[in-house]
């Protein structure tokens, strides 16, 4: 491929050997328990998959966005999942820590969550507003040398899990011209007032810790303000950006995955003497139409990481990726169940979560809707 290198090659061969030795056979039993991927978590942060894009200076290896493109798109024919855990670790948390952290806090957190020493969290979303800040209700009061936080966040991706919660609170009311009043503020695990509920049963994305926080008179110290007080959106805006853009290889990878499948079946089954493939022109002209929609969006997706390495942001290509890579991945995943047929409803195939997963990433994180307008207003004012 034209966008390969012999340093994003060796990084993908350790992923690949990690994929084959540890995260496959274990893949469909932590999708049927929902267990949280703990174990290979931290096991990605020692072969350092945590902090591909992280400075060396903060325990990282100041590698490029194609690279952990690579890394992510490989996880994904396996164990989507660990890719969510990743994307909020690395991107959301640990994108806003880089961004706006002093040095003493990219050397407290940063640094260990680079290695998987610490995992983090992002907690951002709440009930009402969706992606309209300006509506959210948690709060941050500064009493003397202590910040008070009340509210409730939902949907939060590794929550019971997480070690450090990079959370998004108002401090003021959002100012329309400058977008100034919204704070970010570290806060540890197991500080008073801070609650963490279950993680839901969803569809999809078994496995990945998915829940509700609230603060209830939580008081963190002063210093766990992040970056400046009230700016903090558009670094956010930035680090969602980057989750965004992860979209595009992981829902790669999960095309691929389940096309493999498919592939692989319709070679096998015997019908009448004759292989699937080879008996019947609409499973050959199935998978070719489903080969054709993922090398589309392999171009798409490693142009697009192409131009971010060469210092361009891709708003709108960034948001496409999630909403392509989530429409080609549930296609794809879709005709592999049609061409397996009835065992490919069978849960112990392991088919079927790839379509289940693929839906999730249709909604997660940001709908395709939600990403299609923002979309739209970039064209129109011609920030594509």
């Amino acid at each position: 491929m034209w966008y390969m290198t012999e340093e994003r090659q060796l990084m993908l061969n350790v992923a690949r050997d990690f994929v084959q030795n540890e995260v496959k056979p274990v893949a469909l039993e932590i999708d049927k328990s929902c267990r949280f991927p703990l174990e290979l978590f931290k096991r990605a942060g020692e072969l350092g998959f945590l902090g591909v894009t992280i400075s060396e200076e903060y325990g990282g290896l100041g590698g490029d966005q194609t690279t952990l493109a690579l890394i992510m798109e490989e996880i994904a024919k396996s164990l989507p999942v660990l890719t969510v855990a990743i994307g909020a670790h690395s991107l959301l948390a640990g994108g806003l820590l880089e961004m706006l952290g002093t040095p003493e806090q990219k050397k407290k957190y940063l640094a260990p969550a680079a290695t998987g020493e610490i995992m983090l969290a992002c907690g951002s979303t709440e009930g009402a507003g969706g992606s309209n800040q300006a509506e959210f209700t948690t709060r941050a009061v500064l009493d003397g040398d202590e910040w008070v936080l009340n509210g409730n966040k939902v949907l939060i991706s590794n929550i019971g899990v997480a070690d450090v919660y990079i959370v998004l609170a108002l401090t003021s009311d959002i100012d329309p011209a400058t977008k100034s009043g919204m704070s970010c503020f570290i806060v540890e695990a197991g500080t008073p007032g801070f609650v963490i509920g279950q993680p839901e049963h969803k569809l999809g994305w078994h496995g990945s810790n998915t829940g509700s926080i609230s603060f209830q008179n939580c008081r963190i110290p002063k210093e766990s303000l992040l970056g400046p007080l009230g700016g903090c959106l558009q670094a956010m805006f930035v680090s969602a950006t980057a989750e965004f853009l992860s979209c595009g290889p992981v829902s790669l990878g999960m095309a691929e995955g389940a096309y493999e499948m498919a592939l692989e079946y319709s070679l096998e089954r015997m019908q009448k003497g004759k292989s699937m493939f080879d008996r019947f022109q609409v499973t050959r002209h199935k998978l070719v139409q489903m080969w054709g929609e993922i090398e589309s969006l392999r171009a798409l997706v490693y142009s697009t990481y192409a131009m971010r390495d060469a210092g361009s942001m891709e708003l709108a290509r960034g948001r496409l990726l999630k909403c392509k890579g989530a429409e080609v991945s549930e296609y794809v995943a879709r005709e592999a169940i049609q061409l397996i047929g009835g065992v490919g409803t069978v849960v112990d195939t392991g088919v079927e979560r790839f379509w289940r997963d693929a839906k999730v990433m249709a909604i997660g994180g940001a709908s395709v809707e939600a990403l299609m307008d923002n979309i739209a207003m970039l064209i129109k004012n011609k920030t594509v």
